[in-house]
């Protein structure tokens, strides 16, 4: 059980650790660009990542996708869990581009809190009183983060970026719930689920990418770069540790929520170092509550 608990803390903590280089670079790709472009563009490439997958050459490796294997109710469930993510995706670009990079991970502070609900309305995942305090540690955290940002001028209740947000954060609890269950009752390997599911999430960020250009007039324009590549990739990489993890089923979607909350660490020393956030100095005290919340859930297992 310790060494189970271990390995797939070890898959959460580093999923948030390659999210924290997808904000990043999410933010860097968004610079003079549209969000339905960076959406169909970034899927795109987390499609061809799997193309191999479909080739027969992919079975000496161990990880081919059958396409006899799954029936039309398996796929349409993998095409909601699609679904959820890209309006999220949609949303939270639109906020990350708006906003700096530590404000748009800090109205992600409902996040645990939804996961929560939804694990144990669920999975009965209940914690205990320590670890409740430890989730609630992080989201008065992130909600302290918040407030510095009001300095910038950012009013929460003002301001479409952060209600794109808000949105994003409840569909992407919602998907967290949601991978636990597709994974754990589909009987499918995890890698299949995961190829179906990029190549679902670039047929309908085409599908928006295609009406919102005909509504236009025309294509809409992208400003290349390689960190648009880099966004879709870095995805990919991302969900399939998570993946790996949630496969097990002691797995508690609450705490992995939190352990991908590396993502926000991660990110903001990016910030600093490469975009030049303001106000390091309180916002890098309140980083360090967040870590300590999840310290406190792992030594409280």
């Amino acid at each position: 059980m310790e060494r189970d608990f271990l390995m797939w803390m070890v898959f959460g903590l580093s999923a948030g650790a390659l999210l924290g280089l997808y904000d990043f670079w999410t933010k860097k790709a968004m610079d003079g660009n549209g969000v339905i472009p960076i959406v169909f563009w970034s899927s795109l490439f987390g499609a061809f990542a799997w193309i191999p997958a479909f080739l027969p050459v992919s079975d000496a490796f161990g990880f081919h996708v059958d396409l006899s294997q799954t029936n039309v109710h398996q796929q349409i469930l993998i095409l909601i869990k699609g679904l959820a993510m890209t309006l999220s995706w949609v949303f939270a670009y639109y906020s990350v581009r708006e906003l700096p990079m530590s404000f748009s991970g800090a109205v992600r502070a409902s996040g645990p809190l939804w996961t929560l609900v939804g694990g144990a309305l669920i999975f009965g995942e209940y914690l205990s009183a320590l670890q409740l305090s430890a989730v609630l540690l992080s989201i008065l955290a992130y909600y302290a983060l918040s407030q510095i940002g009001k300095k910038e001028g950012i009013r929460i209740l003002r301001s479409w970026p952060v209600l794109m947000m808000l949105a994003a954060t409840v569909l992407s609890a919602m998907t967290t719930v949601y991978d636990k269950f597709i994974v754990q009752n589909l009987g499918l390997p995890i890698y299949s689920i995961q190829a179906y599911s990029a190549i679902h999430r670039c047929a309908l960020a085409m599908l928006f990418f295609v009406v919102m250009s005909w509504k236009r007039g025309g294509f809409m324009p992208l400003r290349w770069s390689v960190y648009v590549p880099l966004v879709g990739l870095s995805w990919v990489g991302a969900e399939l540790i998570y993946f790996f993890a949630i496969a097990d089923p002691v797995a508690n979607v609450t705490y992995l929520s939190i352990f991908r909350r590396t993502s926000l660490v991660v990110g903001f020393l990016l910030s600093v170092l490469l975009i030049g956030e303001k106000n390091v100095l309180p916002k890098g005290a309140i980083i360090l509550l967040i870590v300590a919340s999840t310290a406190a859930l792992i030594l409280d297992r």
